[in-house]
């Protein structure tokens, strides 16, 4: 405000970033994420330069900067090039990155912090980076996922990062085609990452766990194995007396007490950055253990709640149904086994009839033995049967962070208090007698929201930012207000906590009060009537009309604008997501009066001796009032009600009353503080007083309006 000089209080930090993604090229970079904040989002799908304007996206100069540069993507081309700012800084040598997804970031990263904010980004990968031809295009994307078969297959061929095998010597391509058919009719697409230090079959075990399927080799070629139930018993390939040598173990559990019946499943979501879960419970085994055992599972590549949903489901079915385990001892001519593979077993003993089993372990012994040890489980696979377990779910659902606009909000012209409350003595003194400033205030808005950003302008000029606030305490209200209530109720307030005895409250914009006493439960406020250059409103204030706070609890304009000239502006709210978009604010406008520099008007309205009677009977009326004097009371809140201070010299007072309507008597230049009326018969008399200094007039007049009978 004024003519001083911004100190400095801190700095941007400006850094050059090299940032390595992943193998390339990828079919498009989505979004970056900043210190949890989104710095951009849309479809770069080939190498090129990203602008990223997000000054404000940790809070602006108030807090801790944001993000303003350059973003570099470098898809990884066999003819890419080392970026030219690395080249400038030093003259290398520098890789060129070519089959790596790069980024390089070069511009601001934040401020008043110590530390560079995490950076994440989601890139999306289905089409791109394979070798040759995409194999079956048509089943590879299944939403934002890839099918759980493709992740495989490039997984064991691709020669750079991949196992480098052949496709035809080590995969059955027929039944990776039935999986990944099966995958998409389901879809069931997966978000996964893998790293080259995880093995290929400890990455290729974690796609099985994930959409419920087992892999193993069968005639020297890896197969798979989906967990589903989609099969005839009947035509199962049977496990019985005539095949089995020894039976080793039959465990078939009667004690239900250890068994898991509450299982949560987390995935991850990809474009939010956020774990999801679910949890679901055996109801049955609940009820009849009377306990809860509980299991979590970590599955990052399942990318929505759908998908968390079904597995969820489908893994507290299998772990809550306590299947029976056998080991078993078969001639080898029963063979070939493949883990996983779903086989049916008969034994009279024990009065088991085509009971379908899956392949969890093999023991194919030695070259020269006829016999293979099996370990088979019950199966159990297929979706969960609604009627049998139950979603425990969660009642937590993220904030909105979306900026909203403020509602209400108020503008006006900054008072001589205010002024003085704001600006140094001397830059106080210098000003001119036209000059004006604006005021702004706002409720906070519904969600999570920092403050407000204040931009103005004159004429057509672009806004332009010129400084931001808190909002500020308020309320309505609840009840009509004469001119002389002293206590006021206040309907749907907020932020009354923050108000304290002897602040400022504004009732309607137009009267500017002193807060006596504050029930911030009940929404009781005292207050002390017409303060500053404002007078008590007669007749009153209706119900419903807005009360602001606004001492603490505002934003301000250090432009100096002149007398005429109309101010526009507008409020603009700051989340962690941003700032309310411009076109979203609503314009509010303020005619410069200059207000700071007119006298203050008269204070301690008396006729006949009372405040604000409702009728008068006599031969004439007298007007009393009291002097006021806006440059001894500075910063002062002193109500109407209270003795005489000053006045400023020059000042005088104007009487004007008006009976019936029409101006019956005007007294200009009174240096006293009465004057005396004599109506020429019985109506309704009105009597304003104001105060003239140097050719301007007080904000206000004191007014009342009363009947009048002659005596």
């Amino acid at each position: 405000m004024g003519k001083s000089s911004k100190p400095t209080i801190g700095y941007w930090h400006q850094l050059l970033l090299y940032i390595g993604v992943c193998h390339g090229p990828v079919d498009a970079l989505r979004k970056v994420e900043w210190g949890g904040e989104d710095a951009w989002e849309g479809n770069q799908t080939t190498s090129g330069d990203i602008f990223i304007d997000k000054p404000e996206l940790f809070g602006g100069e108030k807090k801790e900067g944001g993000i303003k540069g350059t973003l570099s993507v470098r898809m990884g081309e066999p003819t890419q090039m080392p970026h030219f700012r690395m080249l400038e800084l030093r003259p290398g040598p520098w890789p060129a990155a070519r089959g790596l997804m790069t980024l390089v970031y070069d511009g601001i990263v934040g401020a008043f912090s110590p530390y560079v904010k995490t950076c994440r980004w989601l890139v999306s990968r289905w089409f791109m980076g394979w070798e040759g031809a995409v194999w079956q295009p048509t089943l590879c994307k299944i939403g934002e996922g890839m099918n759980a078969a493709h992740l495989a297959y490039q997984t064991l061929t691709h020669t750079d990062w991949g196992y480098g095998a052949s496709p035809a010597d080590i995969i059955d391509e027929a039944n990776l085609l039935g999986m990944a058919q099966t995958l998409a009719d389901e879809g069931f697409g997966l978000c996964l990452k893998w790293s080259r230090s995880e093995s290929v079959g400890t990455f290729l075990t974690l796609i099985c766990n994930h959409v419920g399927a087992q892999w193993g080799v069968r005639d020297d070629k890896i197969v798979f194995t989906l967990y589903r139930g989609n099969y005839d018993v009947e035509a199962l390939p049977l496990i019985d007396e005539s095949n089995i040598v020894s039976l080793e173990e039959w465990s078939d559990p009667l004690v239900t007490g250890g068994a898991v019946n509450e299982v949560t499943v987390v995935g991850f979501d990809c474009m939010t950055g956020k774990d999801i879960a679910r949890t679901y419970a055996n109801l049955a085994s609940i009820q009849a253990t009377g306990q809860v055992v509980s299991e979590k599972i970590q599955l990052p590549g399942l990318w929505n709640l759908d998908l968390v949903d079904r597995v969820a489901a489908r893994e507290c079915h299998a772990k809550s149904m306590m299947p029976q385990r056998v080991k078993v001892t078969v001639k080898a001519s029963a063979g070939p086994f493949v883990r996983g593979e779903v086989r049916a077993i008969s034994w009279a003993r024990k009065q088991v009839h085509r009971m379908p089993v899956r392949v969890e372990e093999i023991d194919e012994g030695t070259l020269t033995d006829s016999a293979v040890t099996l370990v088979l489980l019950q199966d159990v696979a297929g979706m969960a049967q609604t009627s049998y377990i139950a979603d425990v779910g969660t009642g937590w659902v993220a904030p909105d962070t979306t900026p909203r606009p403020l509602d209400p909000e108020h503008v006006y012209e900054a008072t001589y208090r205010d002024l003085v409350g704001i600006m140094r003595p001397a830059d106080l003194a210098m000003m001119g007698d036209e000059a004006g400033y604006l005021v702004a205030v706002g409720a906070r808005p519904v969600g999570p929201a920092y403050n407000f950003t204040l931009f103005t302008r004159t004429a057509s000029a672009p806004f332009a930012e010129v400084g931001s606030g808190d909002f500020s305490p308020n309320g309505v209200l609840a009840s009509g207000l004469g001119p002389t209530a002293t206590l006021i109720t206040l309907n749907s307030h907020r932020g009354l906590a923050g108000v304290a005895v002897g602040e400022e409250c504004i009732i309607g914009g137009v009267e500017h009060c002193r807060v006596t006493s504050i029930n911030a439960g009940t929404g009781e406020v005292g207050i002390a009537r017409g303060c500053v250059d404002t007078v008590p409103r007669s007749p009153g204030h209706v119900s419903g009309t807005l009360v602001w706070f606004p001492d603490t609890y505002h934003g301000y304009d250090p432009t100096e604008y002149l007398d005429g000239e109309t101010v526009d502006a507008k409020l603009r709210t700051r989340t962690s997501s941003g700032t309310l978009a411009e076109a979203e604010a609503v314009t509010r406008s303020v005619a410069m009066a200059g207000r700071q520099f007119r006298p203050y008007p008269p204070g301690r309205l008396r006729i006949e001796g009372q405040a604000y009677p409702a009728t008068v009977t006599g031969a004439s009326i007298t007007a009393e009032v009291a002097d006021r004097d806006r440059l001894l009371q500075a910063d002062q809140l002193v109500d109407s009600d209270q003795v005489s201070i000053g006045p400023e010299p020059g000042t005088t007072k104007t009487f004007r009353w008006y009976l019936g309507g029409v101006l019956a008597r005007t007294e200009a230049g009174v240096a006293g503080s009465s004057d005396t009326f004599i109506p020429a018969g019985a109506g309704v008399v009105r009597v304003e007083v104001e105060c003239v200094r140097d050719g301007a007039t007080s904000w206000q007049a004191l007014s009342h309006e009363f009947g009048f009978q002659p005596a």
